[in-house]
């Protein structure tokens, strides 16, 4: 299989400048006296606090404002609209079959300190990975769903480069999406086009789900791309004004067949199940990161999680 890392939840910015706010103070000149010394150390560590709290005031940006920010974007092809609705409601029907039935999944590994399972299945030529995560910290439900919408924090639970930007918008919960990534450790920069859509199930159950679709971005390859486990959306054929770097064949194509998050609120955790099966692309679960980039996101230390795997 192919070791190149992904992923996904609708979407690029780094986390780590909320990881670690410890700051410190600058040193005045040595021939200052001792009290100018902790004068200016106290300023300067008030300033920071109120830097550190000025950065922690907004972690994400919500669905809303991701749209006001790319509205330019805007579709007004109302038959375009409607089907793509129309599909990607049908690519959350899948997406929630393929990460609930345990139909030919084979559990792979489980991390009981990190209270993470991992399963894969074969489906035709490629594979459907499977994540679950128990994130116990249920407050934090709305802003988990936030971060995996919002493009920019699409290289947060990516090992590797990775970089999203919103290509096309139907409405504030409905997008089409360009992702690009690469390996540190060399090798082509690949990238996808795919639409991306939101569905609030309830007002404790989300859907974010992505599908490739018959999307026209110039690229050279004689290669006929098919989604494979969502055949509608081979029907639904757009042009994108793709960028040079594709179009001169640069970029190495590959096609997301469903990809997605499952998040829900339960009684004192947030359930997060991940899906993917991409064409060209297959995630190593050992560089899946979610919880670890999660509590990093929140300031929470692996000893204070309380960590429960389900028999």
């Amino acid at each position: 299989m192919n070791k190149f890392y992904i992923q996904i939840v609708l979407f690029l910015l780094s986390i780590f400048i909320y990881g670690d706010n410890k700051t410190l103070a600058t040193e005045p000149d040595p021939e200052e006296n001792t009290k100018t010394k902790e004068k200016t150390k106290t300023k300067e560590k008030t300033k920071t606090k109120e830097k550190t709290k000025t950065k922690e005031k907004k972690h994400c940006d919500t669905p809303e404002e991701i749209y006001e920010k790319n509205k330019e974007l805007l579709c007004t092809n109302p038959n375009e609209i409607t089907n793509a609705v129309k599909l990607m409601n049908e690519a959350a029907t899948h997406l929630e079959h393929h990460a609930t039935t345990e139909d030919c999944y084979e559990l792979w590994k489980q991390n009981r300190y990190y209270n993470i399972s991992f399963s894969i299945k074969k489906h035709g030529d490629g594979y459907v990975q499977r994540i679950n995560l128990k994130y116990y910290h249920d407050h934090t439900y709305n802003e988990i769903v936030n971060m995996l919408w919002d493009p920019a924090l699409a290289n947060v639970f990516n090992p590797h480069f990775v970089k999203r930007k919103i290509a096309r918008v139907y409405n504030p919960n409905l997008v089409v999406i360009r992702q690009r990534y690469k390996s540190w450790f060399g090798g082509p920069m690949k990238y996808f086009y795919a639409l991306a859509a939101k569905i609030d199930i309830s007002e404790e159950k989300t859907i974010i789900v992505m599908a490739s679709a018959n999307i026209n971005d110039h690229h050279p390859s004689e290669k006929e791309y098919k989604n494979t486990i969502i055949e509608s959306a081979n029907m639904f054929k757009i042009d994108i004004d793709s960028n040079n770097s594709i179009r001169n064949g640069k970029w190495e194509k590959t096609f997301v067949n469903i990809a997605g998050y499952i998040v829900e609120k339960k009684l004192g955790y947030v359930n997060i199940t991940y899906l993917e099966s991409i064409d060209g692309h297959t995630s190593n679960y050992d560089e899946l990161f979610i919880e670890t980039t999660l509590n990093k996101f929140y300031h929470y230390r692996d000893n204070v999680i309380y960590v429960h795997v389900e028999p």
